[in-house]
């Protein structure tokens, strides 16, 4: 059960990343801007966190085990 749950993770992560490279950071793309800080500024911002918040979970939910130790 875990497997499936940590890829779901794995790939909600790089589905976000390469979308996030492919449609929302297009070249020239300024507007719209919030508090005067650019699109490409606060989405990346928002999509960093996202990851990295993913990091997290994943890393809470599935611990890493040395399998050399057992």
């Amino acid at each position: 059960m875990k497997s499936k749950q940590w890829k779901t993770l794995v790939l909600a992560v790089i589905v976000m990343t390469v979308c996030t490279y492919l449609f929302v950071f297009a070249e020239g793309k300024l507007e719209p801007s919030l508090a005067k800080v650019p699109y490409v500024f606060w989405t990346g911002f928002l999509v960093t966190a996202l990851v990295v918040l993913a990091t997290f979970i994943g890393s809470k939910v599935f611990p890493f085990e040395d399998p050399k130790k057992q």
